[in-house]
């Protein structure tokens, strides 16, 4: 049984945002990064634009749900991304798993998403005007160009989405459209955008300005 840790705000939104995270401190962070640029530098720049990204995500229009990747982190994540709604430990075999207990466990009555931290171009603005695509259709996606996505809003939970997908690969998007249509549900994507995996990903990242992308940071 799925049991929350703490809660911080008591906001009225009827949105939700169910946010997967990991403690910078604990674990590995970005492995791809990390074989190019060192374990501890992959953690910094984690720790920065994950740290930035949490702060950007801060509205009045959704509440923001925290998920542990593991429990002896947890109180360490709470210390550092803080003014949470709630604080919950992933539980699950696999990322699908996780992403679907958790979405199964947070309280909305409009709308519920699922967020990891590493897509800095996923701003508050990016997020209203592509849930408001809610209104005619099931899922609204926000892909990345590495063929997964950053994130995903739903006006119910569909447990279809998140079963016999390739995480981590290319073909995340293409299998979970495929398992929506599947299901008869309508989805829409938003423009195309970058996360963090690899060191050129952080280049690009460098190129646009980010100040934890660049070497000195």
């Amino acid at each position: 049984m799925l049991e929350y840790l703490s809660y911080m705000n008591k906001h009225a939104s009827e949105n939700a945002i169910v946010v997967m995270a990991k403690d910078w401190q604990a674990g590995p962070v970005k492995t791809r990064l990390a074989a190019s640029v060192g374990t501890e530098v992959a953690r910094q720049i984690y720790k920065a634009m994950a740290g930035q990204f949490w702060r950007q995500l801060q509205s009045r229009d959704w509440q923001r749900h925290l998920w542990s990747a593991t429990t002896e982190s947890s109180e360490q994540l709470g210390e550092w991304l803080t003014q949470y709604d709630s604080l919950s430990i992933q539980q699950g075999d696999d990322l699908g798993q996780r992403m679907l207990l958790a979405l199964q466990s947070t309280k909305f009555n409009n709308w519920v998403a699922v967020s990891g931290t590493d897509a800095p171009d996923l701003s508050p603005d990016y997020i209203a005007k592509l849930c408001a695509n809610l209104n005619e259709n099931d899922i609204c996606i926000a892909p990345t160009f590495d063929g997964g996505y950053a994130f995903m809003a739903m006006r119910e939970v569909h447990p279809q989405l998140f079963f016999e997908i390739e995480w981590s690969s290319e073909k995340v998007l293409e299998q979970t459209i495929a398992a929506a249509k599947n299901c008869g549900l309508r989805v829409h994507l938003g423009p195309k955008m970058f996360d963090l995996d690899t060191i050129k990903d952080l280049e690009h990242f460098a190129r646009r300005g980010y100040s934890w992308a660049q070497p000195t940071a």
